[in-house]
Formats: C-alpha cells, structure tokens, sequence
C-alpha cells in the first residue's frame, strides 16, 4: 500500500515556523511561487531558510524532491530534508518520512521506522497520518509496536518543541 497526502492542503495547513519575520515572508514567497507553479523559485527562497533550519522550508524542500518539482526526483534527497524537519517537529515532514519508510524509497525499509514516525506525524497534529501508522502496524509484530513506542517516548523526551507547532 502507498499513501500520498495532498500538497497543498498539507502546506497550506502548516504553520509558519517560529522564525524572524524576513524568514517568515521569505517562507511564503516560496509558498506563494510553488502555487503558482514557479518550483525553481519556490527552491531558491527555500534552500538558505532550510539551511538556517526553518523547518517548515526543510519540508518544502523535501517534497520538491520527493515529487521531481524544479528538481531531478530524488527519494534519499527527499528523505534527508524530511528528516531534518521531521527531527524539529514538522508534522509532515514527519508523515513523509513515514511513507518512505514503508515504501523503503530513498531509506532503508522499515516497517517500524515508518510505524514510529506516522505515530509522531498523528501526534503532532497530522490527522492524514493514521493511515500510515495504521498500515505499518498491520506488519509489526506487538514486540516491534511497543519498540517503536519507546522510540517515540524518546522523541518527545529529546524534543522541546515550540507552543507554535
């Protein structure tokens, strides 16, 4: 089974990171380019806000990449951004990890992976990302469920995330 969520219902319904305001403005030039389908403008005002760890930028890019927009597809370069958001809290970037870990597109496969950030997607506000949390339990075993629990126990233990997201 491949999951899919909807770009612009996801974005739009991001919040805008806690950044500086030029960040913020910059954030929706990008967002403003890729809705109109300019996706090398929407990667030039991401790229220096990813690098400056905007996590929602970070997710962007991600997608970007995981879709081939203004950029060659590339699954592991997907993956990469997606996990340096998902690492911030970016609930999609979160769910995105999620759907390539259980497809095994640009990381290794892992059921469990998957399993542990779809329950990190859904617990931190993406309500699209039960059914990959819910496909990736179907293959675990109780053993491998309760391990990927502990992961995210220890997610949240590591993680202060800000009121805003």
């Amino acid at each position: 089974m491949r999951y899919r969520a909807g770009w612009i219902g996801l974005l739009t319904a991001a919040l805008l990171s806690a950044a500086a305001p030029s960040q913020a403005q910059d954030f929706r030039r990008g967002l403003s380019a890729y809705n109109l389908g300019d996706y090398a403008e929407s990667l030039r005002q991401w790229q220096p806000l990813a690098e400056r760890e905007d996590r929602d930028a970070q997710e962007g890019l991600g997608y970007l990449y995981f879709k081939g927009l203004g950029v060659a597809q590339d699954f592991a370069e997907a993956a990469d951004w997606f996990r340096r958001a998902a690492e911030h809290g970016q609930p999609e970037a979160q769910l995105f990890l999620g759907m390539l870990h259980y497809d095994g597109n640009g990381v290794r496969q892992s059921y469990l992976l998957a399993y542990k950030w779809c329950d990190l997607a859904q617990a931190n506000g993406a309500a699209q990302a039960m059914p990959c949390r819910e496909a990736a339990a179907l293959r675990l075993s109780e053993a491998e469920i309760a391990e990927s629990s502990r992961l995210v126990s220890e997610w949240f233990a590591r993680h202060q995330l800000p009121d805003d997201h």
